[in-house]
C-alpha cells in the first residue's frame, strides 16, 4: 500500500492508494482533506525512529521496518520504503506488511536460542569456521565445549584474533588443508582423526567431522564442524598396538614352526616364527610379499582340497584340528608335514587358529610307521 505525506506540516497525509484507506479506515475523501496525520497511526514506541528517517538530510531513499496500527488499533509490523523531496517537502511512502516474517524470524531466533543451550551441552566441539582465501580458519561460532577444549574465549574469536589452523600439530596440517581442499571441490563431509594443542599447551587426539555450510558474502566457504575428544580411546589403541607388537616379537622368537591364522580361512597365515621361516626356506619377506602370507601357494596343488577338508571337518565342535599335507621349500625339496591347530577366540569374540607343522617326511616314507595325528 502507498500513501503520501507532507513533511512540513507534521507528516500530515494528503494522499494515499485503496489499501492504505482501507488499513487505516479512513475514506479517500478524508485523507485528501488532510484529517489523517501519519504520525498518528505509528506504533508510539518507533515514532522518534521514523521521524528522524524521514527529516534525516540529503537521505532521498530511506528504507527502515516499523510497527503501524490498523484501524481496531492493531499494530501490525511494516517494511517501509520512502522517497521524499526536498523540494516539495513531501514523501512518498510505500509500505508492505511483513508481520508474518517478523514472527517467523522471532521463531526463528527462538528455535537458535534453543538450539544454541542444547550445542553448549554436547559433549563435543561444535565450530563455526570460515576458510579465508588464505586457507585460514577463522572461528565464527565456538560452542562452550569448544572453548573449554581449546581454551579460547568468546571476545577472542568474535574480535578475528584467533586461528584455527594454528591449533592444528604441524605434522597433521597437510592433511587437514587437503581435506578441506577436496571438500571445496566435492562437497562432501571431512571425517578423520588428528592432533590439536590445548589450552595447557597439551596435545589431543580429536575426531574431525566437516562439511560446507554456506558461502559468505566473499565466496569464502563456511564449515560446520565438530570436534570430538578421543584421547583416551586413541591412547587405548596405541597400547594395545604396543602390546600387540610384542606379543607378535615373542610369538617370533618362541621355538619351533608356530603360525597364526583366521579360522575361516587357515592357509592365509598372519604371523609365523622364525623356526617356521627356517622350515620353509623363504625369508619372511618373500613369504608374505611374494606369497600373501598363503601356505597353499607352497603346498602340491592337488593336495589342498584334502588338507582344506580335514582340517574343516576335524574342528567341527573341537578345539583341535590335524591335517597332513606335503610342501615345496624354497631349495626344491618335498617336506610332508602334519599340521595341528589349536582354535582360539579372540577378544572381539571372532574364532583363530594357532598352528604348528612337524617335519614327518621321514615317519611318512618309512612304510612300517604310522603317523600319530
Amino acid at each position: 500500500m502507498n500513501c503520501e505525506v507532507d513533511l512540513s506540516e507534521n507528516l500530515r497525509v494528503i494522499g494515499g492508494d485503496a489499501h492504505f484507506s482501507e488499513f487505516t479506515g479512513v475514506h479517500p475523501s478524508k485523507i485528501k482533506q488532510g484529517k489523517l496525520s501519519f504520525n498518528d497511526i505509528i506504533a508510539p514506541h518507533d515514532r522518534e525512529k521514523v521521524r528522524r528517517s524521514l527529516f534525516k538530510k540529503n537521505a532521498p531513499y530511506v528504507y527502515l521496518d516499523f510497527s503501524i496500527l490498523d484501524k481496531d488499533g492493531n499494530e501490525v509490523f511494516v517494511h517501509c520504503s520512502a522517497n521524499s523531496d526536498e523540494i516539495t517537502k513531501r514523501s512518498r511512502l510505500t509500505l508492505a506488511d511483513v508481520s508474518r516474517s517478523q514472527k517467523k524470524s522471532e521463531e526463528l531466533k527462538t528455535r537458535a536460542d534453543e538450539m544454541k543451550e542444547l550445542i553448549d551441552l554436547v559433549n563435543a566441539g561444535v565450530c563455526l569456521f570460515k576458510v579465508t582465501s588464505d586457507m585460514e580458519f577463522q572461528a565464527l561460532y565456538m560452542n562452550k565445549t569448544g572453548r573449554e577444549m581449546f581454551g579460547v574465549s568468546k571476545s577472542v574469536y568474535l574480535n578475528r584474533l584467533y586461528k584455527l589452523d594454528d591449533l592444528i600439530q604441524e605434522e597433521d596440517k597437510s592433511a587437514v588443508f587437503q581435506a578441506i581442499g577436496k571438500a571445496m571441490a566435492t562437497h562432501k563431509p571431512i571425517d578423520m582423526e588428528i592432533r590439536m594443542f590445548t589450552h595447557k599447551n597439551g596435545v589431543i587426539w580429536c575426531k574431525f567431522g566437516a562439511s560446507i555450510h554456506r558461502y559468505d558474502e566473499d565466496g569464502c566457504p563456511v564449515f560446520h564442524g565438530i570436534f570430538s575428544d578421543i584421547n583416551d580411546v586413541k591412547m587405548a589403541e596405541e597400547d594395545a598396538d604396543e602390546e600387540r607388537d610384542l606379543m607378535v616379537r615373542l610369538f617370533k622368537n618362541l621355538p619351533g614352526p608356530l603360525f597364526t591364522a583366521d579360522f575361516d580361512a587357515p592357509f592365509m597365515l598372519d604371523v609365523v616364527s622364525s623356526d617356521f621361516i627356517k622350515l620353509i626356506g623363504y625369508s619372511r619377506k618373500e613369504f608374505f610379499e611374494h606369497y600373501g602370507g598363503d601356505l597353499t601357494k607352497l603346498m602340491i596343488p592337488k593336495e589342498v582340497p584334502v588338507a582344506r577338508h580335514s582340517l574343516v571337518v576335524t574342528s567341527e565342535g573341537k578345539t583341535t584340528a590335524n591335517a597332513v599335507y606335503t610342501i615345496r621349500t624354497k631349495s626344491g625339496k618335498h617336506l610332508i608335514v602334519q599340521d595341528r591347530r589349536r582354535i582360539v577366540a579372540r577378544e572381539n569374540g571372532e574364532r583363530a587358529t594357532i598352528g604348528i607343522l612337524r617335519d614327518v617326511t621321514e615317519r611318512a616314507q618309512n612304510k612300517f610307521e604310522t603317523l600319530d595325528i
